[in-house]
């Protein structure tokens, strides 16, 4: 699959990656901080639930980033978010707060930098589908970070890396690393995305002191796929 919501991987080399994320449009999806049950203060998670247009969006996005001409760019989400009830699936520890959009950066390597993106469906997706790989791998340069920064003109630190600060305020989830790492990431999420692969409910990335799914200083990142709700009340059902 070269081809994906109307836009061609072949061409992405070529393409601005701002511009391109500007005709996506803004993410439909939810953006959770969450901390653990005995340090209300110090944030562990990062959980993105989100549909599987809008993660395709996201894997888009990385593609862009990683073998486009621009290095970063922001993906913000939609103020028609997802319903509450939705939302909160994925929290099973105490809430924290809830990011405001996605900002991706790729490290521009001055060699070794990849030219093109094919892609080759998985068969079945894991909740943890880098390992054991990722116990191995050079995770300086193989893995994605996952990062919280303080949103321009709303909060006064621009990034955190202690995970002490006022969980009141708003954050943005920011995803880097070296392309290739987020080229791996694209691909996890287009296999999640696609409802023929057999997978469990969420996918799972973490840091060292777990499977090492995700980049040194770098939290746990949790990926939740939200189908539509068809329930009658939803789908206009009257009867």
């Amino acid at each position: 699959m070269n081809q994906l919501m109307g836009i061609d991987f072949k061409k992405l080399a070529s393409i601005d990656a701002n511009k391109l994320v500007d005709s996506m449009g803004s993410l439909n999806c939810t953006i959770e901080m969450r901390c653990g049950v005995h340090d209300t203060y110090k944030i562990y998670w990062i959980c993105i639930a989100s549909s599987t247009e809008d993660l395709q969006r996201i894997a888009i996005a990385l593609l862009a980033c990683a073998i486009g001409t621009q290095h970063q760019t922001y993906l913000p989400i939609s103020t028609e978010s997802l319903t509450e009830n939705e939302s909160r699936r994925c929290n099973t520890k105490p809430s924290s707060s809830f990011g405001k959009g996605i900002r991706i950066t790729a490290a521009r390597p001055s060699i070794d930098q990849p030219k093109s993106f094919t892609y080759t469906p998985k068969r079945k997706l894991k909740r943890y589908p880098w390992y054991p790989w990722s116990l191995t791998c050079d995770a300086q340069t193989e893995l994605p970070v996952f990062t919280l920064a303080g949103v321009p003109g709303e909060t006064d630190c621009p990034r955190l890396w202690d995970g002490r600060r006022d969980l009141r305020e708003p954050y943005i989830a920011c995803i880097g690393g070296h392309p290739k790492a987020l080229i791996r990431l694209a691909r996890l999420l287009l296999d999640y995305s696609d409802t023929s692969i057999p997978s469990d409910i969420d996918i799972v990335l973490e840091p060292d002191g777990g499977l090492r799914g995700a980049g040194p200083l770098s939290y746990v990142a949790r990926f939740e796929r939200v189908d539509p709700c068809r329930c009658p009340a939803c789908v206009g059902d009257s009867s």
